[in-house]
């Protein structure tokens, strides 16, 4: 049988940890594609050389791939010529955690704007990217990883919604089952769980346990009997945050690592396979989900509505810091959350639409390199500008 072709587009650290474990496995053709081919090149070489320290001969073809607006007509050639079956992308302008990375005080203070705020570090590559699928041609699934709960979301309103995302809800279920099974006294792989919840809610729970007003929904089984509600929610989730806490960061993108493969590896398994993942068919937030047979399908619990599956995540999405997404993919965002944003950082856009996303990514980035630089320069540890906010909504 004919291996698929598996085109992994942005060649960082989650691109890295993808291959460092699918390699071995030999069971796709590998592509890679990135900015910095020269990067690409030792990234792809690393991971050969590493799988065959295990006896296995793998191939990992390296490309070169812009996801700017001046590049799409030269990215739908590259796609052309690798007709890939998966795309999968996990491109950024800037990675979530860097701001991880500011003195503690700061990063507690400019966090709390959430993730919403800075979706156009996600959306404009990927836009790039679906424009350049689009012109290409190609049938290939694509999954995305980059914000998928509201990046999906995004592109949905405009016709170029990937097919399913990766991580976020994927990766709080293996603790919540862990958790469960602490609790009715048996092994996690006894307990079956399926979780809805958005991006602000699977982000804060392994860091806080159950935050007041959370939105999501979770029901569980142990042994195909349905246990939902023999534990309460704020017991399961302490656990996750307490017995079960983790390595964040570079080294907690294992679990997204993970989630992507499980998702695909068995795309086009003969049978479906039950996983978790974010903004399948450009929903918002996350859901279990069936993959196989080179399709995604909602797996809702009995009782669950497509439609309160989604109400649970615009919810969570409003937390996130997106208030709404209109039908013509114009994205407002919160007011209190880019109020964090515009006195922290000077940087201030309620509104955004989705051809406006690389300019916002631009306009973020410079005042963001300005916002640390002053930091470094002033030498102070602990840095949280105290300016009041200008902000003014229309509309």
């Amino acid at each position: 049988m004919q291996r698929k072709k598996l085109l992994i587009v942005g060649g960082g650290n989650l691109c890295l940890q993808i291959l460092q474990i699918l390699a071995p496995r030999n069971q796709f053709e590998f592509h890679v594609a990135s900015r910095h081919l020269e990067q690409t090149v030792k990234v792809c070489n690393l991971v050969r050389l590493g799988a065959l320290q295990h006896g296995v001969q793998t191939r990992i073809h390296s490309w070169e791939m812009d996801l700017t607006e001046a590049r799409i007509e030269r990215n739908a050639e590259t796609l052309s010529r690798i007709k890939p079956d998966i795309i999968l992308n996990c491109a950024s302008l800037q990675s979530w955690r860097v701001i991880s990375q500011l003195p503690k005080a700061t990063f507690e203070a400019l966090d709390q704007a959430q993730l919403g705020p800075w979706l156009p570090m996600h959306l404009a590559p990927a836009y790039a990217l679906m424009r350049a699928i689009k012109q290409s041609g190609t049938r290939a699934l694509v999954v995305n990883a980059a914000y998928p709960d509201a990046v999906n979301a995004v592109l949905f309103k405009v016709g170029m919604a990937p097919d399913v995302g990766v991580g976020s809800i994927a990766n709080l279920v293996p603790a919540t089952r862990c958790a469960i099974a602490l609790l009715a006294n048996c092994e996690p792989a006894q307990v079956r769980v399926k979780l809805i919840g958005q991006h602000y809610f699977s982000h804060g729970v392994p860091r806080h346990g159950l935050l007041p007003n959370s939105q999501f929904s979770l029901c569980y089984w142990i042994d195909e009997r349905e246990y939902t509600g023999e534990f309460c929610a704020e017991r399961i989730f302490g656990l996750v945050a307490d017995d079960f806490r983790r390595l964040g960061g570079v080294d907690g993108q294992y679990l997204t690592a993970m989630s992507a493969i499980s998702v695909v590896e068995n795309l086009f398994a003969a049978n479906e396979v039950e996983v978790h993942a974010p903004g399948p068919h450009g929903l918002p937030g996350g859901y279990p989900v069936k993959v196989g047979g080179g399709k995604v399908l909602l797996g809702l619990p009995y009782g669950i509505k497509r439609e309160v599956a989604i109400d649970i995540n615009e919810a969570g999405q409003r937390q996130d810091g997106i208030d709404s997404i209109r039908a013509d993919g114009t994205v407002r965002f919160g007011f209190e959350q880019m109020t964090v944003m515009e006195r922290m950082l000077e940087y201030c856009m309620p509104t955004m639409a989705v051809r406006d996303a690389a300019y916002a990514a631009g306009e973020l980035g410079i005042k963001y390199r300005e916002f640390t630089r002053k930091i470094c320069q002033q030498g102070v540890s602990d840095h949280v500008p105290q300016r009041p906010a200008r902000i003014r909504y229309f509309g």
